[in-house]
């Protein structure tokens, strides 16, 4: 089968040059382009509507693309010189495929008329799972949702859209787990970004959904990629016009409650030179609201405490981003970029607590009011290059990457008792200044060569990065002036540098598809307790990260794949400063420097099934874990509970994951996904014994329908079950979210109506027990909210439209912004 398809694939490269060449003049320099016409195998009709996609050969990486107009014509042009792969593909027919060569000579090729045959629509990599462009793609070593289209994040931020993402949980905090593991690396165009920083939920909340046209989901990463997450990648890529001329695109939205964002894209490309510039703004208003019961036993005698809380926080944010990208020759370009994030915020909240004896009666009443005005200043500069060459299939990239981030928040807490009758026993006052800065420098090279069907690629990275933390507590010494107490403040330093080097090496041998690796890093840790009893805690390590990924073809719509990867999940800054955070003065949080780093070992077993109106996914997984760092709970004197992390012995977690999709009508998609797995923890905390043993399942469907006038319905189901975790448990949560689109302005520009957990079901549950004390917690956050949105996109050609050349719709986007 290998060798008959190499062999058509050559005699349709034949075919393509053999065609008439006739330079264009509206082509930018050094570039070239091509054009056809589809038409149905059975009846010579044109086929309209379908998508052509260009990939260079060297690096499978995406060059550009269009859709057949009306009458089945296509053109995409401004292809810089080189050998690419055409795609043509559409529901209810059998992908096409043709091999291109652009240069001097063959500029311009026309290809005259493909012929589409009736059947499923397969390629070589990919499964696609739903039509136009699919919802879903199912890769060799990733799952792509392409969101671009999603009408349910519609006006959203990135956070509102991995809620959509099958396999991806969403807390209220806004932390992201996959499967289950909250260990996720996030990436930004296939590379790390410092705005992500130690922080990702803050950054997605900023980022607008109306950025992002793909989200990548890789859970079994090779060697290629960083080891950091134990329980995988997410990869957020954004978009990127590759049109000549004049690009703007602009997104304004408004949601109940006081909520509000906008964005505006600009792209000028122009010869040479391609260039961008951004502007993002979010203000967000919520509520949240809550309760912790508690009860236990403090020497011989019961008691129990009732904490109620309620309060809003307020977040505003602006992004901007300006870069450039320059073609140094025919093979090779350049591109530099900047990024700045600005945040500010203040938290709001009353916290009543109540106090009950032994015999059940109110001891006393603690009201305390807690303000939290925050700022945050993050950038970013990137310098990329690559460079192809001569011989075919080599390829040479490099980055350079430096970040800094400046956080300054104060918490204010005023305190005031009362006895049981309700007269007033006592106030008090304190407050707890921080300051947290950040720097990271990235340089990383990598080379990539192809033999026939083997590839081979190497490369190196090395991240050397600082945290420093001074996070005081102060107390009110007259005159509203305040008074730091050097015995519960500290200065905390964190650095770590890790040197990595990686090579990996797969190809293709008859039905067989495979890919192996190994990747060495030398770390070097340090955590620093500079305040106020100066300590030291080292933790320099050496350690290999291998990886094997296997596919076995059954035949054109059945594949089996297994792979195997280490992975690590480093501590970081937060989870190792032991600064005793002392806003709940019953419920303590602080971190552990000892901390170790936790270990994964990771396999993976999985089917990709095509059929007639839809696919499957089943796979089974298992991990095993060494060095949990998991968070733990333990009963100081009074009751106190003091919340902090700690490496458990080892783990273990087994699990099966679906995902199926079905297109019954032309105007219905749907999408099931679940994922259910039994989790054992094996550790002590003390003299207790918390081995926990358990299952959890979650589960989602997404559909889409499109009703009269064109309108296009969204909807998404999110179900968790209750589930087992350290020294307690969690209970079931579900929530429903619904939206709606209606393109206006000739297609340009849309409308959009969503609503957010519509039942107002997105509550967290959970019951912790440890030290003889029970507490069981419910937390809210404002979740049920209406948006609005209005979308407009206009694509300005400039020479290429008054010399009357025929425009394509850009490909979409790749794998970075250079």
């Amino acid at each position: 089968m290998k060798y008959l398809l190499t062999t058509l694939l050559l005699i349709l490269c034949t075919c393509v040059r053999a065609q008439e060449t006739v330079p264009d003049p509206a082509l930018a320099p050094n570039t070239g382009g091509v054009s056809g016409q589809l038409k149905d195998g059975g009846t010579t009709d044109p086929v309209g509507f379908a998508n052509i996609a260009v990939y260079k050969v060297a690096d499978g990486e995406l060059a550009g693309g269009t859709t057949s107009d009306i009458d089945g014509n296509f053109t995409v042009k401004d292809l810089p010189y080189g050998d690419y792969r055409l795609e043509v593909t559409f529901i209810g027919y059998e992908g096409e495929e043709m091999m291109l060569e652009l240069n001097d000579g063959e500029r311009f090729l026309r290809v005259g008329d493909i012929t589409l045959e009736e059947g499923g629509a397969t390629d070589l990599d990919e499964v696609v799972v739903t039509a136009e462009r699919a919802l879903m793609e199912l890769g060799l070593d990733r799952k792509s949702f392409n969101v671009e289209k999603s009408v349910a994040a519609s006006g959203g931020s990135a956070e509102d859209l991995l809620r959509q993402i099958p396999g991806i949980t969403v807390d209220l905090e806004g932390n992201v787990s996959l499967r289950g593991s909250g260990g996720v690396r996030f990436l930004i165009n296939g590379r790390p970004s410092g705005l992500v920083g130690t922080d990702p939920a803050t950054y997605l909340k900023s980022l607008p959904s109306a950025s992002i046209e793909r989200v990548e989901v890789i859970t079994n990463p090779g060697a290629a990629f960083d080891p950091e997450g134990t329980a995988g990648i997410i990869n957020i890529v954004l978009k990127k016009q590759r049109e000549d001329g004049f690009n703007v695109s602009v997104a304004l939205n408004a949601g109940t409650g006081n909520k509000y964002d906008g964005n505006v894209d600009l792209n000028w490309r122009k010869g040479k030179f391609n260039s961008f510039a951004g502007v993002a703004g979010r203000y967000d208003e919520r509520f949240f609201r809550g309760f912790r019961d508690q009860q236990g036993t403090l020497g011989d005698s019961t008691f129990s405490r009732y904490f109620n809380f309620r309060g809003d926080r307020v977040r505003e944010s602006q992004l901007l981003k300006l870069g450039t990208e320059y073609s140094l020759g025919k093979r090779a370009t350049i591109g530099i970029q900047g990024n700045l994030q600005l945040e500010s915020g203040d938290n709001n909240n009353l916290r009543t607590t109540n106090f009950f004896n032994s015999e059940g009666a109110l001891d006393r009443t603690q009201q305390r009011t807690e303000t939290e005005p925050s700022t945050e200043t993050d950038y970013e500069l990137q310098a990329n290059y690559t460079q192809t060459f001569k011989t075919e299939g080599r390829s040479l990239s490099a980055q350079l990457q430096y970040s800094e981030n400046d956080e300054e928040e104060i918490e204010n807490y005023d305190e005031i008792i009362f006895g049981s009758t309700g007269l007033q026993l006592s106030t008090d006052r304190q407050r707890a200044p921080s300051l947290e800065g950040r720097s990271q420098f990235l340089g990383q090279l990598d080379y990539e060569q192809t033999f026939g069907d083997f590839k081979f690629a190497t490369g190196w990275r090395s991240t050397i990065q600082e945290t420093t933390q001074d996070a005081g507590f102060e107390i009110l010494a007259g005159n509203d002036d305040f008074l730091r107490v050097d015995s519960l403040s500290n200065v905390f330093r964190y650095n770590e540098d890790v040197h990595a080097l990686y090579a990996t090496f797969g190809g293709k041998v008859d039905k067989v598809t495979f890919n192996m690796g190994l990747r060495a890093e030398q770390a070097y840790t340090t955590s620093n307790l500079l305040e106020p009893d100066p300590q030291v805690f080292e933790n320099d390590y050496f350690k290999v990260y291998p990886s094997v990924y296997a596919g076995y073809a059954f035949d054109d719509n059945t594949t089996l794949q297994a792979s195997y990867s280490r992975r690590i999940e480093r501590p970081r800054g937060y989870a190792l400063n032991p600064f005793v955070d002392r806003g709940d003065p019953f419920n303590l949080r602080t971190g552990n420097p000892f901390l170790l780093p936790e270990l994964i070992n990771s396999f993976e077993l999985n089917v990709q099934q095509q059929y007639g109106k839809g696919t499957f996914t089943g796979g089974v997984y298992f991990r095993q874990l060494n060095d949990i760092i998991s968070r733990i709970t333990r009963i100081q004197e009074g009751g106190v509970s003091l919340s902090t992390r700690d490496n458990l012995d080892r783990g273990r977690d087994y699990g099966i994951e679906v995902i199926a999709t079905y297109r019954p009508t032309e105007k219905l998609d749907l999408t099931v996904s679940g994922n259910a797995y039994r989790s054992e923890v094996i550790g002590n905390n003390g003299d207790e014994n918390i081995d926990q043993n358990g299952y959890l399942a979650s589960g989602n469907v997404q559909g889409s329908y499109e009703l009269p006038a064109a309108v296009k319905m969204q909807f998404t189901y999110f179900y968790r079950s209750p589930g087992v975790r350290p020294q307690g448990r969690i209970q079931a949560i579900q929530s429903l979210d619904l939206g709606f689109r209606k393109d206006i302005l000739k297609d340009k520009g849309s409308l959009t109506l969503r609503v957010t957990d519509v039942f107002n079901q997105r509550r967290y549950r959970f019951t912790t027990e440890t030290g003889g004390i029970t507490t069981t917690s419910e937390f809210q956050r404002e979740s049920r909210i209406v948006y609005l949105g209005f979308q407009y996109s206009l694509n300005q050609l400039g020479q290429r439209k008054r010399d009357g050349g025929r425009r394509g719709n850009g490909g979409g986007g790749d794998d970075g912004d250079f």
